[in-house]
């Protein structure tokens, strides 16, 4: 084979290696997406005020946890029971430091409450993401977005990975999504190929004056312990 011949090879071996893997994968994170502005409907509000929001008053305020609320994200898929329609409420109820506070997940099915957690010792949350069944067992995962706030010049966004088992929330695992410094700043798009278990990768962006731009290929991601911890409030 001639060298132009095998080099029009590895091209095409690599082009084509590339379609497979973005045509098999699912992206969870974009670098420079932002995240949609949540706002309540007049019945899942209602069912905040009466339901979610007295319990978890009655767990968490206190002096070092005063009321703030903040709806973070709002995202519609089938979370608890196959096939059923369901709405999951990611909020900060409270801010108790830097990028620190206790969030809510609450999970409704047309008129009524199927789940409700708190996380007493978590993150700022900034955003939520609905994922399409990435472990494949019939069920949707959620992407909670935490920021990490702002120490000595530097922070970032994290990503807790979880899904229900009955009404339990527990993680897959978490990766970093946007990370800077003083000097620099970097988003990582990540994807996951469906499968049991899912496999992960990440790509490397790097940001100038608000544009990405790619600085690495899709490399293995192994996902770290999730950030939140969340026990259910009865």
């Amino acid at each position: 084979m001639t060298t132009t011949h095998l080099a029009a090879a590895v091209i095409t071996i690599a082009f084509c290696s590339f379609a497979v893997f973005s045509q098999s994968t699912i992206v969870i994170n974009t670098p420079g997406e932002e995240t949609a502005k949540a706002e309540l409907s007049i019945a899942e509000k209602r069912l905040m005020d009466r339901t979610i929001l007295p319990k978890a008053r009655k767990r968490l305020s206190g002096e070092a946890c005063e009321e703030s609320l903040e709806i973070a994200g709002i995202v519609h898929g089938t979370f608890i029971r196959a096939g059923a329609v369901q709405t999951l409420v990611f909020y900060q109820f409270c801010q108790t430091g830097n990028g620190l506070g206790s969030v809510g997940v609450a999970v409704f099915e047309g008129n009524r409450v199927v789940a409700n957690l708190l996380s007493e010792e978590s993150g700022q949350s900034v955003g939520a993401k609905v994922l399409p069944d990435i472990n494949q067992n019939g069920l949707n995962e959620v992407a909670l977005y935490y920021s990490g706030g702002t120490h000595q010049g530097s922070g970032g966004t994290g990503v807790d990975i979880m899904e229900f088992s009955g009404t339990a929330l527990k993680g897959i695992g978490w990766f970093q999504a946007y990370r800077f410094t003083e000097k620099s700043s970097f988003s990582f798009k990540v994807s996951a190929k469906p499968g049991t278990p899912p496999q992960f990768f990440s790509e490397k962006w790097s940001s100038y004056k608000g544009k990405y731009r790619r600085v690495g290929g899709a490399v293995p991601l192994k996902l770290k312990p999730v950030f939140g911890k969340f026990e259910a409030v009865k």
